[in-house]
């Protein structure tokens, strides 16, 4: 009788034992896999991000509060190129660069006398109020209005046109190089934005992204990520 129990005893033993080491196998696969998973996840999100990065599509618009969402990015031109977003006569050198502090020694002239260059900006005021644009950043150079630019046709022979870390507002109505008399943009209205680029900073090189932030009045800047060469 006692054989026999202790013969059950170890026969159970060995089926419980089995049953732990299975269990255990269990639990390393399921960590594994779930391992496998998370590193996989993590691989993608990381690639699909430094792609975004590198070729700038990160969007038109990163918005940091619903007003912002009221100023529209339509197009920039950002090339080593002519004619800028079809601007006549605003023009880049063929140098593979945005020249900045390369071009200080003439820094107010056209690119072709040793001036600083140009990008131009389309936007859209989407809102219901006017927007006033103060400032705007060119990846993180502060760009002001010329106010000698007010009222004037745009004409680069003639001087008329934004100077050194400057910018001028071109209205896209019946005359698209007619530089606005102030810094409002009213609810509906598509400008260009002429930025003649700040000297004080170093040039750009082609295919990099550009942070661009626009001071509206708000509480909070209205901010895009363009690459430069090109043109959208």
């Amino acid at each position: 009788m006692n054989t026999k129990f202790t013969s059950n005893q170890k026969l159970e033993k060995k089926k419980n034992s089995r049953l732990r080491n299975r269990r255990a196998v269990a639990d390393v696969i399921s960590t594994m896999m779930l391992m496998a998973v998370t590193v996989t996840g993590a691989s993608t999100l990381t690639y699909f991000m430094n792609d975004a990065f590198v070729t700038g599509n990160l969007g038109s618009v990163s918005s940091l509060d619903s007003s912002s969402l009221n100023l529209l990015l339509l197009a920039y031109d950002t090339r080593d190129s002519v004619n800028l977003l079809t601007l006549m006569e605003v023009d880049n050198l063929n140098d593979s660069y945005l020249c900045r502090a390369s071009c200080v020694s003439n820094p107010d002239t056209i690119p072709s006398l040793g001036g600083t260059e140009f990008i131009v900006l389309q936007l859209q005021n989407n809102g219901l109020n006017s927007i006033f644009l103060d400032k705007v950043s060119i990846g993180g150079t502060i760009h002001s209005w010329d106010s000698l630019t007010s009222g004037a046709t745009l004409d680069l022979l003639g001087g008329e046109f934004p100077r050194d870390g400057m910018f001028s507002i071109l209205t896209t109505g019946g005359n698209p190089n007619l530089q606005s008399e102030t810094i409002e943009i009213q609810n509906g209205q598509i400008i260009n934005l002429l930025v003649k680029l700040d000297s004080s900073s170093p040039d750009i090189q082609l295919n990099k992204g550009i942070p661009v932030a626009l001071n509206t009045g708000g509480m909070h800047l209205v901010e895009f990520l363009i690459e430069s060469g090109d043109a959208r």
